[in-house]
């Protein structure tokens, strides 16, 4: 068995066609046959069911695939020793992406200059398996407290989540609003998967609340953006809205959004820590602290 009929096992597993392996991989067709083959002898077990020109993959194949991602991530880390510049592959929420990353990386690429960063956009608590395969070298999130195991939180700093109206909005000037009140006034949320969004329904729900949903996206620029329309309040982290609160551009609505939801650095325990990693980690624990 070698890393490269791994590779093209999971490369298989991925295209569902051993031409589309085929061309992926930059070979021919009957060395992906080939591959398998040999892996399936060595293993003496069937990975792939094949009938016809449809191929699936038995319960035996299914269980090769944490294992083969296990092998080649580890053989990815070991050539890390040996190549520079690196490489740093870091799961971001597109909150994090969009507000808390630019001091981050701009103080980081001044100190290593020569490590490439790729930042892979992650659907919330994708990252935990993403990590636990050895997709990504960290995660920087923004979600409840994660404590699936074995996930490591190394930092974590709790964050403000807030109704923001504009300033000509009718709710703006400080006046308290009542919970009843807000079914009548349209909302702005994040995805229906979103966390602070799950806590805020749930908040409502308790106060037999039907909210009003004006909007529903993944994007926190569109709904900051919507809000400073007065097209409805938009459930926002506060840090996002730093600037136009100040400015008056947007007010905090006093509503109780006091949630458990916090920005968090993750890591799995049996990551290598790279000089390049390490150094990425002790910068965006310095400036995750102080946002």
């Amino acid at each position: 068995m070698t890393l490269k009929h791994l590779n093209t096992f999971l490369t298989l597993t991925q295209e569902q066609s051993f031409t589309k392996a085929a061309a992926r991989l930059h070979c021919a067709q009957s060395g992906v046959t080939t591959h398998i083959r040999q892996l399936e002898s060595e293993l003496g077990v069937r990975l792939f069911e094949r009938i016809g020109k449809h191929i699936s993959l038995t319960p035996e194949g299914e269980s090769l695939i944490p294992y083969a991602k296990k092998m080649l991530s580890l053989s990815d880390e070991m050539k890390t020793l040996y190549q520079k510049p690196g490489r740093l592959t870091i799961g971001v929420t597109e909150s994090v992406a969009s507000y808390l990353l630019g001091n981050i990386v701009k103080e980081y690429t001044t100190l290593c200059p020569d490590t490439e960063i790729f930042f892979q956009m992650t659907d919330h608590r994708d990252y935990c398996q993403m990590l636990c395969d050895g997709e990504l070298d960290l995660a920087i999130v923004l979600d409840t407290p994660v404590t699936r195991a074995p996930i490591r939180v190394l930092h974590k700093h709790r964050e403000s989540i807030l109704l923001a109206a504009s300033s000509t909005h009718e709710l703006s000037g400080g006046r308290h609003i009542q919970p009843e009140e807000m079914g009548t006034f349209p909302l702005l949320l994040p995805s229906p998967d979103c966390p602070y969004r799950i806590l805020f329904e749930q908040t409502l729900t308790a106060w037999g609340i039907r909210p009003k949903i004006a909007l529903s996206t993944d994007s926190i620029p569109i709904i900051k953006e919507m809000a400073l329309c007065g097209t409805g309040l938009g459930l926002l982290p506060e840090f996002a809205v730093k600037k136009e609160l100040i400015y008056h551009m947007l007010e905090k609505i006093s509503l109780r959004t006091d949630f458990a939801v916090y920005t968090q650095l993750l890591l799995h325990p049996d990551k290598w820590i790279s000089p390049q990693l390490k150094q990425f980690l002790e910068v965006a624990g310095r400036h995750l602290g102080s946002a």
